[in-house]
C-alpha cells in the first residue's frame, strides 16, 4: 500500500472537510489530488496535530482531517496526551507510516522502522479509537469509513516508501497564499469574518 493510493481515496470525499497537512511527502501529493479550498498545507512537521484539533476544538460542528507522518508525530509526541484530553468533536487524524523520514534526500529510519508501534502509542496516551491498516483494501473498507464517524478518531497508515512527492509537480500557490485561500474558505462557509492581528 502506498501513501498515494490512499490519498487518491480520500481526496473525492472532502465535502465541506477542513485538511490539515504536515510538510512531508503527504502534503505535496495532497495538494496533487486535492484543489479543495478546505485545504491547508502546513509548511513545518509537528504541527498538524495541534492545528487539527484547535480548528475541531473551535468549530465542532465541522469534520476536521489530519493527514500526518511518522516521522512529524514521533517529533510532537506531546500532542497525542493533548488530543485524548481535549477529546475533539469530529477529528479524523490519518497517519502514513513508512518508516523512513522520506521528505529528506536520505530517507533516514523513524523509529517506526524499528520497535516503535504508534498505534500503541495513542493508545496508551489515552486515545481509545486508534487503529492500524496495513493494505489498500483494509484502507478502503475500513479506513474511509472511519472518516465519516465522530469523536476522535486515529488511524496508522503503514505504507510503503514511496518517492512519489518528489516526481509530481510542485503546488501552484505558496503556503502564505494558501493560508489565506483557506481562511476565506472558512469566512465562506461559516458566515464570520476572520481578522488577523500583525503582518504575515
Amino acid at each position: 500500500m502506498t501513501r498515494g493510493e490512499c490519498l487518491k481515496m480520500l481526496a473525492p470525499l472532502m465535502t465541506d472537510h477542513l485538511v490539515v497537512t504536515s510538510q512531508s511527502g503527504q502534503r505535496i501529493e495532497w495538494s496533487h489530488f486535492s484543489e479543495h479550498d478546505g485545504n491547508l498545507l502546513l509548511g513545518q512537521m509537528g504541527c498538524a496535530l495541534g492545528v487539527g484539533a484547535g480548528l475541531s476544538l473551535a468549530l465542532p460542528h465541522r469534520k476536521v482531517v489530519v493527514l500526518e507522518s511518522d516521522g512529524s508525530v514521533l517529533l510532537s509526541l506531546f500532542n497525542l496526551p493533548t488530543l485524548a484530553r481535549l477529546n475533539p468533536a469530529d477529528l479524523a487524524v490519518y497517519v502514513f507510516d513508512n518508516g523512513v523520514y522520506s521528505g529528506s534526500r536520505i530517507s533516514e529510519p523513524t523509529a517506526t522502522g524499528g520497535r516503535a508501534n504508534l498505534e500503541a502509542l495513542a493508545k496508551a496516551a489515552g486515545i481509545r479509537n486508534a487503529m492500524t491498516i496495513r493494505s489498500a483494501r483494509a484502507f478502503k473498507k475500513d479506513g474511509v469509513a472511519w472518516l465519516n464517524k465522530k469523536g476522535l478518531r486515529f488511524v496508522v497508515c503503514k505504507v510503503e516508501e514511496s518517492l512519489l512527492h518528489r516526481e509530481i509537480p510542485r503546488p501552484t500557490i505558496d503556503l502564505a497564499e494558501n493560508k489565506y485561500k483557506f481562511v476565506r474558505y472558512l469566512e465562506r462557509t461559516e458566515g464570520k469574518p476572520i481578522t488577523f492581528v500583525g503582518r504575515g
